[in-house]
């Protein structure tokens, strides 16, 4: 993921014609835009919160954006926040494929939750809440367990996956809050034992029928393969072959592959559930997007430079080779999305 290193002196701000191409969205406590084609930045959106996800519209015309306050709505094109629909401290978000729903995953007010730990009782309930993408009005919420972590919907808009690392499980709700299934990813811990599998954040393929979570423990590391179109035997476990913690995963453009990052390198999974290829790279990238429309993908590293103490994007093309990298000089990157064609 490196063969073209563009220094940045100074972010440039660009008019909103210069949107036109693709870009990236990239965050830490703040927001950069990259141009992919020009290798450029463009514009940045100040917050300076802690940014846990993000996600646009299928339209691309708004980001939705998850953080240690709140959610918040973006209008991509004017690169600004237009709307806050919730103070809470919000862990994940997902949008459906025609933009009709979005879900968000809250946790418990920070006061609630340290008079909890002082006490040592259980975390207070996190919080599932359902909006109309059209009016961006709430129209459900359900409690999840404290600790849950990650929410997705399913393709049709009808089921809320969530994900609790403490368990190893997937809880399936609807959009009422109804539990309809439970997926034990990984075997849970008799009596009071602690999980010593590290869960990570559930990719939904784009044609809504499997779910890849990332599975990392002290001795392996590998990547559950949820197939949910089977009544029985849903999860199928596919070893990458090392015990580095994975960090990123993302379906390509058509569904046919899984990229997975982990420490300093990157393997594709193909539709058999076998390793394609891994590539070795001299950083860390922590998360990866697939570019719509094409087999190019993004990764995002925040330590491209310890020297300069930044961060930086790499475009990469479908042979794992770096395309070009933007050097981020005032952000250390943790997550990247990819606007959709508009």
């Amino acid at each position: 993921m490196r063969a073209i290193t563009l220094l940045l002196a100074a972010l440039l701000a660009a008019p909103a014609s210069a949107l036109a191409g693709t870009t990236a969205w990239v965050s830490s406590n703040h927001i950069q835009v990259i141009d992919l084609d020009e290798g450029r930045v463009i514009g940045r959106l100040a917050l300076q919160e802690f940014i846990h996800d993000m996600e646009f519209s299928p339209d691309g015309e708004r980001v939705f954006v998850a953080s240690s306050k709140g959610l918040r709505v973006a209008d991509a094109e004017a690169l600004q926040f237009t709307q806050r629909l919730s103070e809470r401290a919000t862990v994940a978000l997902s949008v459906s494929s025609d933009g009709a729903r979005i879900v968000s995953l809250s946790s418990a007010p920070k006061e609630t939750v340290r008079e909890a730990r002082r006490a040592g009782l259980p975390l207070p309930p996190s919080k599932v809440t359902v909006y109309a993408g059209e009016t961006m009005t709430q129209v459900g919420a359900f409690e999840v367990d404290g600790l849950a972590r990650d929410v997705v919907l399913s393709k049709d808009a009808q089921s809320v996956y969530v994900l609790e690392p403490k368990t190893g499980a997937v809880r399936v709700f609807g959009v009422d809050g109804t539990l309809r299934e439970s997926i034990q990813v990984v075997a849970q811990p008799a009596g009071e034992g602690h999980l010593d599998t590290m869960l990570g954040r559930m990719e939904l393929s784009p044609a809504g029928d499997a779910m890849a979570i990332p599975v990392t423990n002290a001795a392996s590391s590998a990547i559950a393969e949820i197939d949910l179109t089977a009544s029985a035997d849903k999860v199928h476990i596919a070893a990458l072959g090392h015990a580095r913690r994975i960090q990123g995963v993302a379906f390509d453009d058509d569904g046919s592959g899984v990229y997975v990052t982990a420490v300093s390198s990157m393997v594709k999974f193909g539709g058999h559930g076998f390793p394609v290829a891994w590539k070795k790279y001299p950083v860390n990238f922590v998360d990866v997007a697939a570019v719509q429309g094409d087999d190019r993908s993004v990764m995002v590293t925040p330590t491209w430079n310890k020297k300069n103490k930044s961060g930086g994007v790499s475009l990469v093309d479908g042979s794992g080779e770096v395309v070009r990298t933007v050097e981020l000089l005032d952000m250390s990157p943790f997550l990247v999305v990819v606007q959709p064609p508009r």
